[in-house]
């Protein structure tokens, strides 16, 4: 599963990070995309909320990931469910107009 994370960036805050679990021990920077609670409903956006430990409704927005170094991830606070892989798998192609189309059923 993804975690969800508080990040030191501008400010504490909550984020989720997409890098691969496999590399993230690794590696010394990583992924993020921060969490907000403005929604919009834009197609960037990930709903997230209590199901994934927050306090309320909110989303990852896909159109602001950014790169923190490994020393500002402060602790894990959720996770991002399986069943919510689609969502951010279709997040990312609309943030990156990626030029595939989103077969959902064979995501994930």
């Amino acid at each position: 599963m993804r975690p969800i994370c508080l990040i030191e960036m501008d400010r504490v805050r909550p984020a989720l990070l997409p890098t691969r679990e496999a590399v993230r021990a690794e590696r010394t920077l990583v992924t993020v995309a921060p969490i907000s609670s403005m929604v919009r409903g834009l197609s960037t956006e990930v709903a997230l909320g209590p199901a994934n430990g927050l306090d309320h409704a909110c989303v990852a927005s896909m159109d602001n990931i950014t790169t923190v170094p490994v020393s500002r991830i402060m602790k894990t606070i959720g996770y991002l469910l399986d069943h919510q892989e689609t969502a951010l798998a279709q997040a990312v192609v609309f943030a990156f107009d990626l030029g595939v189309p989103l077969d959902i059923e064979n995501l994930g």
